[in-house]
């Protein structure tokens, strides 16, 4: 009997120890792999991600005393979508980003959903003071009203607001600030209209199709002012409007001294845009039927915006979510899910006809990254006889190329290891460009990666591509900006060869310049990453 008791209580305490040391195993094993490197294999050097967990829709783009503001909705539990709030990162020049807490977390009132963020100058909300007006966020509130039922849930617009410069937030005690007792009504896009000295807000009501206008003194009160839509693609849910101006140019370059107002709205999978004019109440459209895409790329969604960019400076700098709902949950990274776009500065520019059209570049401050670079300069390249790259390699860079005398269609891999490449390809005679993922490297984590991207060009005999590449994505820019093109891919450590090759034809390269920038994350961002942030903290 002594015995048994004995055997049970020694039994007990083995198990017991064991117990211990396996939850002790699994929060060390578990603080190890929650750390973010940045030496990650996919993890980009120059592109945003946040250090762990899920992000997807950039958030309150707003530029304050010196800092690039940078929200994003963030998933602080997890790797998959849920719980979402804001998360929250700045950066002195749009290339090195320093994380700081989460801005607005999920509360009782429901999830945090997209919006804008504001420097409320003359303190219009008496949030503030005048010597220190507040930054406000205006974000739609997601509020589920059975946690049984999800699809049961209201959404109203909501601000929050910061007197230290964007550190700290405090919820307004009166929210919501504008609530239409809606299922689909979400992310707000506010600014200050100088000319009737008001705030404007755009706002989406998805399943109708259409963005609603609405107007405040106060960014509390606000009054229904316009509607646009349905128009152009009306094919899935509509979300994230923006509104701005832009100047126009010329075919070559030259300001025209006119104007326009661009109306951009993402559609589950794109974002397109409108041009037209805005009279301070509501936006007409020049055209409603033709659907413009921003970026014909699979991967950019959720565009949105900077606020408050100094008019010495006069930049429209847009970022948008790299990635893409069909498989965005799949992607193969780890500690974290999803990335931003590389910030991209927005112009008008007229076509051969006359109609202005978007233009998109990266900022400038990213050739900061500049670390070495090789050119190629008045080569010819015939069939059978490629030019390869091979004692160079390239994966994390910008890539220029100017070809003349197309003749034939050519291919361009980058990110190439045998036949497996992002592969690049255009035909003089149809204008047609092509961009092939479908053998880029590990595609098999979900059966809607793999794809083949299609851009209409005018047909011509020459041709620039400027090509971002960044570990794990490529952001391709043709003819100085007309067409966008952005794409995810998983490469293996392998593909660093680029290549350029002719099927029967052949082409003359003016240049082919290939710039590389730092080859890991670490080298860029580890002076200001910051280790608080882990898995469900």
């Amino acid at each position: 009997m002594i015995f048994n008791n004995l055997l049970h209580i020694m039994q007990r305490s083995v198990l017991f120890t064991w117990c211990i040391l396996l939850i002790g195993l699994y929060n060390v094993y578990a603080q190890v792999e929650i750390r973010p490197t940045y030496r990650e294999p996919y993890r980009p050097v120059y592109h945003f991600t946040p250090p762990v967990n899920w992000t997807n829709d950039p958030n309150g783009l707003v530029f304050v005393a010196g800092l690039y503001h940078l929200f994003y909705q963030y998933n602080p539990e997890g790797m998959v979508w849920g719980h979402m709030s804001w998360g929250h990162a700045v950066s002195k020049d749009l290339v090195h980003w320093q994380n700081w807490p989460v801005a607005i977390p999920e509360g009782p009132e429901g999830m945090i959903f997209s919006g804008s963020a504001v420097v409320d100058s003359f303190n219009t909300s008496g949030l503030g003071t005048a010597a220190h007006p507040p930054l406000v966020a205006i974000y739609t509130s997601h509020h589920i009203m059975d946690s049984a039922h999800t699809d049961l849930y209201q959404q109203s617009q909501h601000i929050a607001y910061s007197l230290d410069g964007g550190h700290t937030w405090r919820k307004f005690a009166h929210n919501p600030v504008l609530d239409l007792h809606m299922r689909d009504f979400r992310d707000p896009k506010v600014w200050w209209y100088a000319p009737d000295h008001v705030w404007m807000m755009v706002v989406s009501f998805p399943v109708a199709h259409q963005v609603q206008f609405f107007r405040s003194s106060d960014l509390i009160h606000w009054q229904h002012t316009g509607t646009f839509g349905p128009a152009g693609d009306t094919s899935y849910v509509w979300e994230c409007p923006d509104l701005f101006p832009l100047q126009i140019y010329d075919a070559t370059g030259k300001p025209t001294g006119k104007s326009k107002w661009v109306l951009m709205v993402s559609v589950q999978y794109d974002v397109q845009y409108f041009i037209g004019d805005f009279d301070g109440r509501t936006f007409t459209a020049d055209d409603i039927r033709q659907i413009r895409k921003v970026d014909e790329g699979r991967d950019f969604y959720a565009a949105t915006t900077y606020n408050d960019i100094p008019a010495t400076d006069g930049r429209r700098i847009c970022i948008a979510w790299m990635d893409n709902w069909a498989y965005a949950a799949h992607v193969p990274t780890f500690p974290w899910r999803g990335f931003m776009t590389v910030p991209r500065v927005f112009t008008l520019r007229e076509n051969e006809l006359g109609i202005p059209v978007l233009y998109q570049y990266p900022v400038d401050e990213i050739e900061q990254l500049a670390v070495d670079s090789m050119m190629i300069v008045h080569r010819a390249v015939k069939a059978k006889h490629p030019l390869w790259v091979h004692d160079y390699p390239f994966t994390v860079g910008k890539l220029s190329l100017q070809l003349r005398k197309i003749k034939d269609s050519f291919r361009l891999a980058v990110a190439r290891h045998g036949d497996t490449a992002v592969w690049i390809s255009y035909h003089p005679g149809t204008g047609k460009l092509q961009v092939d993922r479908t053998h880029s490297g590990n595609t098999h984590f979900d059966s809607r990666f793999p794809s083949v991207t299609s851009v209409q060009l005018r047909p011509a005999a020459h041709l620039r591509l400027d090509v971002y590449l960044d570990k794990s994505s490529v952001e391709i820019f043709v003819n100085g900006g007309e067409k966008a093109i952005t794409l995810l891919f998983f490469p293996d450590a392998h593909q660093t060869e680029v290549s350029l090759e002719t099927m029967d034809g052949s082409c003359m390269i003016d240049t082919l310049k290939l710039i590389r920038y730092p080859q890991a994350a670490y080298l860029v961002q580890r002076k200001f990453v910051s280790y608080g942030s882990h898995l469900g903290h």
